[in-house]
């Protein structure tokens, strides 16, 4: 007997071909979604603009909305469920954004609303607490999001983002590094981040103290960086990397690729440049970069706030270096984010450092290992999320309303 696949799905998020992080995992979801049978749409909140259009997939044709005036995507959102005919609504978003009469809207039209998103705070933000309400099912990234909301009488369901261990994986270093013109014999730290405020958010001030700190000791050390996220007042790199006298060591690549002209593959090839990755974030609500780069068995130093230390095994698979005390930063957003302590960040990496030079194979394999029993996404989508998405669609009544065309002249 076929199963059941009726039911209509609208994601909400960044347009699938942007690169950002959210929009990888919403394309990883979106094309299991299709291989499984079901009709799916996106509701855009970057990427896409003036028309809807069907985008074709291997796994078969996504119908994507464009946004429309809010930035984030809020009436794109209802709009887009409205033309679709969906059933059901899942935000990959930070739902603080959310404007409250389109969620509204949303609920008037029948349409079930789940929100996939993160707590990267603790206490949880106002803002996220007051769209809360709208939802129908709160999924967050992390048990540090799941146990922080219940702390506010918020019960949630906890599903980890997860990665493509099929395409992020393990590729010759010396090929990688020949392939973006960098000296092939340094030990490479590497960092994929955001610089889109400062103090920076994804810790690049921490991250290049602490390298000055390992570089001291080892002189073959460097540091590859890539960041595609960028904004105005964002943290001056370089000019810090001159102050600390290390830009001789920093390798980047040009900001037109990184921004624009780079590819997902690219992002594979720049993972296995890496001997180690940094990510001293000061909060996260998950943090996909250290997933991605264990994946490819490349161990990561990761702060130890909010999400982070989910994402390593201590001295396996990385280090999760304790936060700076009596550092905590409160932000526009009413909540405390952990600056890294740059000392702590420096131990990470020397811990690292020792753990490949005794066994790197290893150190891969417990990588790879690590994230093809916990984080595959595979795996993750049939255990978690397709029980959640048939448990819903038995829910609702058989022949179901077919997708509003637009009128023929």
């Amino acid at each position: 007997m076929d199963k059941r696949r009726d039911l209509r799905i609208i994601l909400h998020g960044d347009a699938i071909f942007s690169q950002s992080g959210y929009a990888v995992e919403l394309t990883w979801l979106i094309k299991r979604l299709l291989k499984e049978g079901f009709a799916v749409a996106q509701a855009t909140k970057a990427g896409l603009s003036t028309h809807w259009i069907d985008y074709k997939l291997d796994e078969g044709v996504l119908r994507m909305y464009p946004s429309i005036d809010d930035p984030h995507g809020s009436d794109t959102l209802f709009y887009g469920a409205r033309h679709f005919n969906a059933h059901l609504a899942i935000s990959m978003i930070d739902i603080w954004v959310m404007q409250p009469q389109f969620l509204q809207q949303l609920k008037q039209l029948g349409v079930k609303y789940w929100a996939y998103m993160p707590i990267d705070s603790d206490p949880v933000a106002p803002g996220v607490l007051k769209n809360l309400p709208f939802l129908d099912k709160i999924i967050t990234f992390s048990t540090f999001g799941q146990k922080t909301l219940a702390k506010h009488g918020f019960a949630s369901e906890m599903i980890y983002e997860g990665v493509d261990t099929d395409e992020l994986v393990p590729r010759d270093k010396i090929e990688a590094r020949k392939k973006y013109g960098i000296p092939t014999d340094n030990f490479y730290w590497g960092m994929i981040a955001a610089n889109k405020e400062n103090p920076p958010r994804k810790g690049w001030q921490e991250a290049l103290e602490a390298f000055k700190l390992f570089y001291e000791k080892h002189p073959e050390a460097a540091i590859f960086l890539q960041t595609q996220q960028i904004a105005l007042g964002n943290f001056p790199i370089m000019e810090y990397a001159t102050h600390l006298k290390i830009n001789h060591r920093i390798f980047a690549l040009d900001q037109l690729f990184s921004s624009i002209m780079g590819t997902r593959d690219d992002i594979v090839w720049m993972l296995n440049c890496f001997d180690g990755l940094l990510h001293p974030s000061q909060t996260e609500g998950f943090g996909l970069t250290p997933i991605e780069a264990a994946s490819c068995g490349v161990p990561a130093v990761v702060n130890g706030s909010h999400s982070q230390p989910e994402l390593v095994i201590e001295g396996v698979t990385g280090v999760v270096a304790k936060p700076k005390e009596g550092h905590k930063r409160w932000t526009n957003s009413g909540s405390y984010w952990l600056p890294a302590d740059p000392n702590a960040i420096y131990e990470g990496m020397e811990k690292v450092y020792s753990m490949l030079k005794e066994n790197p194979k290893k150190v891969a394999f417990d990588c790879r290992k690590h994230v093809k029993e916990t984080f595959n996404i595979d795996k993750i989508f049939s255990e978690r999320w397709l029980p959640l998405l048939e448990n819903l669609q038995d829910k609702l009544p058989p022949q179901l309303t077919p997708l509003v065309e637009t009128p023929k002249i």
